[in-house]
């Protein structure tokens, strides 16, 4: 008897022994591969290639003919590298919405040497161009000042108030892996209308 059990200690641990610790590195690489996995697919579902706020205003109260009011949504970069996007979808987000304000979204090509837009009656008179956003379009992403602007005009239907809380940009970054998603712009836009 005392044979048999030098012969398997000398021949290392039982097979069930290295099977279960085969087993436990198994599901401890899983759950590493599963984990860098869902980081992966947060970070190509979620980008973030614009700032998270956009502009801000809240104007005295005007007569409904002159109360539409024209604020960025997406600012040029501060620093960094120009990139195109594909501007898949944008969805205006209201807090209060009295006045029946509809959203529509633009492309300001600045004029050269330009102030940025921020927030205006008259775009027109910022913008060398203005171009109106159909989906899917290129939007190019530039660095201050040679870029364009993304805003939002709000143009009540009737007397009363609009604020305008966020915009929900909808875009693919094909510099970027293809990446694509949603990312939301708080924006802090109130148009009074009488």
């Amino acid at each position: 008897m005392s044979t048999t059990s030098t012969d398997r200690a000398a021949s290392g641990p039982r097979p069930t022994a290295r099977r279960r610790r085969k087993g436990i590195v198994a599901i401890l690489v899983a759950i590493v591969l599963v984990a860098a996995g869902m980081v992966a697919w947060n970070w190509w579902t979620h980008p973030k290639a614009f700032g998270g706020l956009g502009d801000g205003y809240e104007p005295d109260p005007r007569p409904l003919a002159d109360s539409a009011l024209s604020t960025t949504v997406v600012f040029p970069k501060i620093k960094g590298s120009p990139e195109t996007v594909t501007i898949r979808g944008l969805d205006a987000t209201f807090s209060e919405n009295t006045a029946k304000a509809g959203a529509t979204f633009w492309i300001c090509h600045m004029t050269e040497g330009g102030a940025p837009i921020l927030a205006v009656f008259d775009p027109e008179s910022t913008c060398a161009d203005i171009e109106k956003v159909t989906t899917p379009m290129r939007f190019e992403h530039g660095v201050r000042p040679d870029s364009d602007y993304l805003f939002v005009t709000i143009t009540p239907t009737r007397a009363g108030v609009a604020r305008l809380s966020s915009i929900d940009v909808d875009y693919r970054r094909p510099e970027h892996f293809h990446q694509r998603g949603t990312q939301t712009i708080q924006v802090g836009a109130e148009v009074n209308a009488r």
